[in-house]
This record gives structure tokens, C-alpha cells and sequence, in this order.
């Protein structure tokens, strides 16, 4: 897929010093208020923010700006069978919503609960790991008119998105603590076999915020 047929896309997320992001069914408050600053300025600077089903179960993120002036983004839930709680804050009235699902799946039943509260609604193919096709929900995306893509998780989504080399840049908050197992790692198989292959963040900037640090730069595959 090349990049003039997608949104640019950025990574954006919190992780422990050992690069865990929760705990299992729980959730980690790992950023500090100035990484809450940064966060929210990165969606005021994107057209939609994107998240996983799972994020919105376990998180119930608002995915707006708060924190910072800006203009509101789009909000864009994977959910490959349309499974997002109707109380979820990130299906709240506001500058659009779409929730991608994946094709023979998804149920009317649920298609039409979402519907009714506004959200649009794209069912694509399945990926090769069974889950929503992100090249192909990219595709509808940029269609909606979405040319930079924020992503901001959870571990899955993240991961999807490296292993198929959909992700452009990166911005990492690091807090300085440690988690071990079994809290659950930012990232999982993303196709490095050999210590040569491991993907880079290039240009990399690093800066302060609160007791945290965070990396920021190009995604290099």
C-alpha cells in the first residue's frame, strides 16, 4: 500500500520503562500531565484518532482535546464485529465517528444500534490475522477525508500497524517505572526475526515531560 493511498500515519502512545503499556483487564495511568499536554495537542493536530474495541472496553477513552486549544478530530474504532459498548465516550456526539468492522461479521442487529447514535459505519475484509484488513480500513478512511491518522492503541492495534508497515511516525512516552509480567507488552510480533531487521525511529527527538521522556521520530523499515 503506498503512503499517497492511506493517511500519514502516527503511533502515538504511553509505555513503562520495560515497555508494558497494562495490566491484564486493567488500565495503567502511565503519562504524565505534560504527556496528557502532548497527547491532546497530537490529536488537535490530526484529522481522526484511532483506536481498538478493546481500548474502548477496558480505557473508555473520550479520544478529544482537552488539555490544549485545538480543533476537535475525527474518531475511528477498529471493531471487527461492531462490538463497542453504546455507552462508550468515544461514540459522544461531535465531529464524526466511524466504527470499521469487518465484513460477514459485523450483525445488522449491531450495525443499526450504532447507527442510530450517529456513527458511521464501514465493514471491510478480514486481515491475515483475522482481524479488520488495515490497508483496507485505511483506505476508507482517507476516503472520509482523513489525511493524517493518529493511532493511539491498544497493544494490538499498535502492533498491526508496524508489522505491516502502515506507520509512518512515532511519538513514545516513557515513564520511569516497571512492570514485568504479566502486564501487557506495547508491542507483539511485529516480523523482526534478526537483530538487523528490528525496525527503527529515525530523526528520533527526545524531550522532557514531567518525570517522563519522549521519543519522537520517523518510522524506518
Amino acid at each position: 500500500m503506498t503512503p499517497s493511498s492511506r493517511p500519514r500515519v502516527t503511533l502515538h502512545f504511553a509505555q513503562s520503562l520495560d515497555g508494558r503499556i497494562a495490566l491484564p483487564g486493567a488500565r495503567a495511568v502511565l503519562s504524565s500531565e505534560e504527556g496528557v499536554r502532548l497527547a491532546h495537542r497530537a490529536r488537535a493536530e490530526h484529522d481522526a484518532v484511532l483506536v481498538g474495541s478493546r481500548t474502548v472496553q477496558v480505557d473508555d477513552p473520550q479520544l478529544t482535546v482537552r488539555a490544549c486549544d485545538g480543533r476537535q478530530p475525527r474518531r475511528i474504532v477498529l471493531a471487527g464485529e461492531l462490538g463497542v459498548p453504546l455507552t462508550a465516550r468515544a461514540l459522544r456526539p461531535g465531529p464524526g465517528v466511524m466504527v470499521v468492522g469487518v465484513l460477514g461479521r459485523a450483525t445488522r442487529e449491531a450495525r443499526a444500534k450504532l447507527e442510530a447514535l450517529g456513527a458511521q459505519i464501514r465493514l471491510v475484509p478480514a486481515g491475515p490475522d483475522g482481524r479488520v484488513s488495515l490497508a483496507a480500513a485505511l483506505g476508507e478512511i482517507l476516503a472520509w477525508g482523513v489525511s493524517r491518522l493518529l493511532v493511539e492503541g491498544g497493544a494490538g492495534v499498535l502492533t498491526a500497524f508496524l508489522r505491516e508497515r502502515l506507520a509512518d511516525d512515532a511519538t513514545i512516552e516513557i515513564a520511569p517505572r516497571l512492570f514485568g509480567t504479566p502486564a501487557v507488552a506495547a508491542l507483539g510480533a511485529i516480523g523482526v526475526d534478526v537483530p538487523e531487521r528490528a525496525l527503527s525511529v529515525t530523526d528520533a527527538h527526545v524531550e522532557r515531560a514531567g518525570p517522563n521522556i519522549v521519543v519522537r521520530g520517523r518510522v524506518a523499515y
